[in-house]
């Protein structure tokens, strides 16, 4: 009698059991989706000249449908969100020039999105430099090889003297050198022309070239030109101008001959 008794208290157990299994809240799906989270964010470059460029974003994710990338100093386009589901993604930001007087940071923040809320930021960051400064600071330039020469501007001599008293300049104008020191920074050598690569910008607004002159205060390099070998110690010389009695230097500009960037200086 027991044993019926336990085996049909049995049978009524096991249909509760199946009953509350049946009705119980299921744990598939959402429930069950892991919050998402950003695994990764690389950046490439780490480091950016004045002139800007293209900076690759590379981002590992989890438990996520899209991601959403910000990028401090703003950017146009951004922030952007992109598909994420399969776990990766790469896009890539082209940042502007810097015309600073200072290098700046740029923070590069990725969040993840899912079924099941967002998760915490992660950030990466890129240095880029300025292409700005007063005279006396050193700015870095490139050519189209991407060889990088650090340009000390060290002096404005205003008025400079003619190394040869037959050469003067014109009625009404002045000489006035730019005095700098060049720096290969890179590992090939760059080789260019001082005078083609240096204009001044005067009070007038005015851009002046290189008048070829020799003066007394400084050497032009080799008649301009200079060729700097990977290690060598830096190479100092003049640029000379002809300027209008009461115009002033503004700003100088240097630019290798390839153009790539240009870094100025405010006198």
């Amino acid at each position: 009698m027991s044993a019926r008794i336990a085996r049909r208290f049995g049978i009524v157990a096991s249909s509760a059991l199946l009953v509350a299994t049946a009705f119980a809240p299921s744990t598939s799906g959402a429930a069950l989706a892991a919050k998402p989270v950003v695994l990764s964010v690389i950046v490439s470059p780490k480091t950016l000249p004045a002139s800007g460029g293209v900076v690759s974003v590379i981002v590992r994710d989890k438990s996520a449908t899209t991601c959403t990338v910000a990028v401090l100093p703003n950017i146009k386009g951004f922030p952007s969100t992109f598909r994420c589901a399969t776990g990766h993604f790469v896009t890539s930001v082209h940042i502007p020039v810097n015309s600073q007087t200072n290098g700046q940071t740029i923070t590069f923040s990725v969040t993840a999105h899912g079924v099941n809320g967002r998760s915490p930021t992660r950030t990466a960051v890129v240095s880029q430099a300025t292409d700005t400064g007063p005279i006396g600071a050193t700015l870095n330039v490139h050519d189209f090889n991407g060889n990088e020469l650090a340009v000390t501007m060290t002096q404005i001599v205003d008025p400079a003297i003619a190394a040869n008293p037959y050469f003067t300049p014109n009625p009404g104008d002045r000489f006035v050198a730019v005095e700098m020191s060049l720096l290969n920074q890179s590992s090939a050598t760059i080789t260019d022309d001082a005078n083609g690569d240096v204009t001044v910008i005067g009070t007038d607004s005015q851009a002046y070239t290189a008048n070829f002159d020799s003066v007394a205060e400084c050497t032009n390099f080799d008649y301009g030109g200079f060729t700097l070998l990977t290690g060598s110690p830096s190479e100092s010389g003049c640029v000379v101008f002809q300027l209008p009695n009461g115009v002033n230097v503004k700003q100088v500009q240097f630019s290798l001959d390839s153009f790539v960037d240009t870094a100025q200086w405010n006198a």
